[in-house]
């Protein structure tokens, strides 16, 4: 068998891989939430943030389902904080 033969068949065999059209689902809808963009790069909203009296500064998260945690944030530059401590706790 020459290598172009060869090559014909794996292609054809590759092409019966990819769905159509019609094969596609239409009800499936991928969505991603838009992301928080300023002039100067990225910028999260304020009320996810807590600053502790020790200066450690923590973001908000919170998995559907859970209750709420806050993480630690170490370099809450973009925010406008200095680093935060070494003394932190990593989650509250």
């Amino acid at each position: 068998m020459s290598l172009t033969t060869l090559v014909a068949a794996a292609s054809l065999g590759l092409v019966s891989l990819t769905a159509t059209e019609a094969e596609r689902p239409k009800t499936l809808i991928f969505a991603q939430a838009a992301p928080f963009i300023g002039t100067q790069g990225y910028v999260a909203p304020q009320g996810d943030y807590m600053t502790t009296a020790q200066g450690c500064t923590y973001r908000r998260t919170q998995a559907p389902g859970y209750p709420p945690r806050w993480i630690l944030v170490l370099n809450p530059k973009h925010i406008g904080l200095p680093n935060s401590p070494r003394s932190c706790k990593g989650m509250m």
